[in-house]
């Protein structure tokens, strides 16, 4: 978050815009599954200091994938997905250093992932002044995903996790998108599961959005090796939102991983396989261990109302080094 001092007036009390320029979005779009996206919201405030913003997305239908009946025409769409509503940023701004009568400016980069199921987005910036005064600015996403009608979903998905000796501002880190819903595609970054406040009405208002988080992705102190791992360890996470993701390490080549293409073969690949087994001989159903391009991993997952689902990941390429990259092709089942 950048905190500038205001230089001059506006009409409004609080007035959002977005910063409109080449690679960002400002605007509603149409947009293929799990594209990313940054936009640039600016806040001003008048004669009253910025006191929060607060981003919100709702997801039309939510995000759940879809087992559509055959034939697809008898879908009836009063049994959609509920919309879902998430506070994506709910943050308490500095205090403004400037003098009487002045207020402030903030500026915000928030980078997001589409949605990876077909239907629509709106994302609302809200900024608010101390006196309790607002302003808030929108734009919907629309999302088409050609194979909505198959009976597993599917999406890919890039990870670009910091190594914990990386040199990088807090601002960075919590940016970074590294917690991952499962079902819904989804990827969250640290600023949208912990409110940076410890005192006020909003220093839990993100807690919610944890029960959504099954697995992290975690680079070592080099940035040389990437794995997933569960939030069953979050220490900073109430116990009862640290959901009860399982993985296993599994042997199927890439063509298998394609053929793989309904709920009996994610599940029988889970059964048949086992726990990540350390160097040093220890095993762990809560970590992949390292990962590697090509290979494949097996989880039980669990929904929001404790409803296991199964699936397989695959790792399609990784690049080590001070900002590793590691990208991913996932497949579920539908219920």
């Amino acid at each position: 978050m950048a905190l500038l001092a205001a230089c001059s007036k506006t009409d409004a009390p609080v007035r959002i815009d977005f910063v409109g320029a080449t690679g960002l979005t400002s605007g509603n779009r149409t947009l293929g599954a799990g594209d990313t996206l940054v936009t640039h919201a600016y806040a001003v405030g008048n004669d009253q200091p910025l006191k929060n913003l607060r981003i919100e997305v709702t997801y039309e239908p939510g995000p759940a994938p879809i087992l559509y009946p055959i034939p697809t025409s008898s879908f009836d769409a009063n049994k959609a997905p509920q919309p879902l509503t998430i506070t994506y940023l709910d943050s308490l701004l500095p205090a403004s250093s400037t003098g009487s009568g002045r207020g402030t400016e903030a500026l915000f980069a928030n980078g997001l992932m589409a949605r990876t199921t077909s239907g629509k987005e709106t994302w609302t910036y809200t900024a608010t002044d101390a006196s309790g005064q607002t302003a808030a600015r929108g734009y919907h996403l629309t999302v088409h995903k050609s194979d909505s009608a198959a009976v597993f979903h599917s999406y890919p998905l890039i990870l670009r996790p910091l190594p914990n000796l990386a040199a990088r501002p807090a601002s960075v880190r919590d940016s970074r998108r590294v917690f991952l819903n499962l079902r819904y595609g989804l990827l969250l970054p640290k600023y949208a599961l912990l409110n940076k406040t410890n005192v006020g009405a909003n220093q839990n208002s993100l807690q919610g959005n944890q029960k959504l988080i099954d697995l992290v992705a975690v680079a070592n102190q080099a940035g040389t090796a990437v794995s997933l791992a569960t939030p069953a360890n979050s220490a900073n996470w109430p116990t009862a939102n640290r959901q009860l993701t399982v993985v296993h390490a599994v042997g199927l080549t890439p063509t298998q991983f394609t053929n793989a293409a309904n709920a009996a073969s994610f599940q029988a690949a889970f059964d048949a396989s086992k726990p990540y087994e350390s160097p040093a001989g220890s095993t762990s159903d809560k970590t992949t261990g390292p990962l590697a391009a090509g290979q494949v991993i097996a989880f039980k997952a669990f929904d929001v109302n404790d409803k296991p689902y199964y699936g397989l990941l695959q790792v399609t390429a990784f690049t080590g080094g001070t900002n590793p990259l590691l990208t991913c092709q996932v497949k579920l089942q539908k219920y």
